[in-house]
């Protein structure tokens, strides 16, 4: 059930929602870091590009959002063939798939900082490539759309109630991603790409349980073929047991 605030208690539940992420040892350092880098670019921004054009940035950013998440969850972070060869598996594997397998598990809910560093270069690059400079006011509402990002995500995941409206919205519809269906709710900060491209579902009784929900496909003959996810999962349970 989503609650029904006001405007000023909604804030309130915001703040301490994201306050209680903060406090998890899982999440407090990677979101302090994208949090640093872009404040750090953004007084770079300013310095260098003006104001004018580190706003601009930022709105472009905010709408392409919703959009990005979409694409490289749908089509990256689902992207059975990533299993195929050792180290795209061992990629897929700490970015993605081992969260599916176990949703709770929360030293694998955030995105590797390496790999988040990948993703702001590509687009820096994909900016500079179409003529959109100086990249400064780039970078830096990236890595803070990034942090914000991440904070909803691990919101999603860890233990306790949230307390706001938006959260918990948040929470609900990613759930259904998680345990009922992997092809429905991609969108983790908002619903709109979701509701553009047809994949939006909030009533649980409207799906059928997917089979494959929790391993993205990497099953039956495919897992046999292709071993090194298994090989993975093996090696975690042995060093768990120690």
């Amino acid at each position: 059930m989503v609650p029904h605030m006001s405007l000023a208690s909604e804030t309130r539940a915001l703040a301490a929602d994201t306050l209680a992420v903060m406090r998890h040892p899982d999440a407090r350092g990677a979101v302090l870091l994208y949090t640093a880098l872009s404040a750090g670019f953004f007084v770079y921004a300013l310095a260098t590009a003006g104001i004018g054009w580190t706003l601009m940035a930022a709105v472009i950013g905010v709408v392409m959002l919703p959009v990005v998440e979409f694409i490289t969850h749908k089509y990256v972070l689902h992207w059975l063939d990533l299993a195929r060869t050792s180290a795209t598996a061992q990629f897929w594997n700490r970015v993605h798939y081992a969260h599916h397998m176990d949703p709770k598990d929360t030293r694998v809910i955030l995105a590797h900082p390496a790999s988040v560093v990948l993703l702001v270069a590509v687009l820096a690059a994909g900016a500079w490539a179409i003529g959109l400079t100086p990249l400064a006011p780039i970078v830096a509402i990236a890595f803070g759309l990034f942090a914000f990002y991440e904070i909803v995500h691990f919101a999603c995941h860890m233990d306790g109630e949230m307390r706001s409206a938006y959260f918990t919205r948040r929470r609900q519809e990613h759930a259904l991603h998680h345990y009922i269906d992997e092809n429905r709710n991609y969108g983790i900060t908002t619903a709109v790409a979701d509701r553009l491209f047809g994949t939006r579902i909030v009533d649980k009784k409207a799906l059928v349980r997917s089979p494959t929900a929790r391993n993205l496909g990497y099953t039956g003959d495919f897992a046999d073929r292709y071993p090194y996810l298994k090989q993975s999962e093996a090696r975690k349970d042995g060093a768990d047991a120690a």
